[in-house]
């Protein structure tokens, strides 16, 4: 696999096809990979199921209950019980759901650390086993985390700022049809820019995790020099993932609902469902890998060829 990072840039067919592959090069290590990303996945989903969405259905109830309250003699005593109710389950869900997504993001970072490192492993031309893997990740987890939490937070600034000045223009030109859809067209520009700027991210942490010592700013830095003249892969990377993921989604909105009547098959759904995740999210992250390197043997070759036309322009200068 090494002698591949310097290949010719391949067809885009070839590119994920190489993705795909890329686990078979080691199946026992990708075997274990995919089950932790199923483990891990199915105690989140587990998780999400018996604390937020159990208060989401509660509070939905109580939101129901009060629009269909008609006694005149009882309801507004029944009235001020479910917006207290109400209230209560709104405060948990918020407590709950914030710290269900910091846990998420917590396990979240560190299996994608594992996955990354072991595509990066295996690219590279090293067949590791799993222990030995983890013993690489543990050693070398500083750089990578500090990059996942700085474009965590390069991601959110980005998005809150994007939210706050659509939200900002609509108020003020809600009046003004013409300028509200220039600034609407800008507003999509800049949607489309943070597409891009998610691919940056993703690179960047693929960086971290194949260059150590090179990680947050540095990485993204990196990142964005590797991919210059690779929007248009990078693009249809993100289209093919993002359909894949939209593809399985139904399968979580059915175990939502099957779980309510059926909690045995609510159940096989989502674990069919964290199953069908796991495969893309390995995906995905092999393709970036793939991609990285695709990149760097570009970048490697230009730099070969700028080398040598210099070298001989001095020859002849002589």
């Amino acid at each position: 696999m090494a002698t591949k990072q310097q290949s010719p840039t391949l067809s885009f067919f070839k590119f994920l096809k190489e993705a795909l592959f890329l686990p078979t090069h080691n199946p026992r290590l990708f075997a274990a990979v995919f089950s932790i990303i199923v483990t891990s996945s199915s105690l989140l989903l587990l998780g999400n199921f018996l604390a937020v969405q159990h208060l989401t259905d509660e509070t939905r109830l109580d939101i129901e209950a009060l629009n269909s309250s008609t006694n005149p003699r009882s309801q507004t005593q029944e009235n001020h019980h479910l917006l207290q109710e109400i209230q209560a389950d709104t405060r948990r869900i918020l407590l709950t759901g914030a710290a269900y997504l910091l846990l998420a993001v917590i396990i979240g970072s560190a299996i994608q650390v594992i996955v990354l490192s072991a595509a990066v492993t295996t690219y590279s031309g090293e067949l590791r086993t799993f222990g030995s893997l983890l013993g690489k990740v543990r050693r070398q987890l500083k750089g990578p985390l500090l990059t996942l939490a700085f474009v965590y937070a390069l991601e959110t600034a980005y998005v809150v700022v994007l939210a706050a000045t659509a939200g900002l223009f609509y108020v003020m030109l809600k009046q003004h049809i013409v300028l509200l859809f220039v600034v609407s067209l800008l507003l999509v520009v800049a949607s489309l820019f943070l597409i891009y700027f998610s691919i940056l991210c993703s690179v960047a942490v693929v960086v971290a995790v194949a260059e150590p010592g090179c990680h947050g700013a540095g990485a993204v830095g990196r990142a964005r020099r590797l991919t210059k003249g690779k929007l248009r892969r990078a693009m249809l990377l993100i289209f093919v993932t993002s359909l894949l993921n939209a593809s399985i989604f139904p399968v979580y909105g059915h175990a939502k609902s099957s779980v309510l009547s059926n909690m045995a098959s609510g159940w096989l759904l989502g674990f069919v469902y964290t199953v069908l995740m796991a495969a893309v999210r390995l995906f995905a992250d092999c393709a970036m890998t793939v991609f990285y390197y695709e990149c760097k043997g570009s970048n490697n070759e230009a730099s070969a060829t700028e080398y040598a036309m210099v070298s001989t322009k001095e020859q002849i200068d002589d």
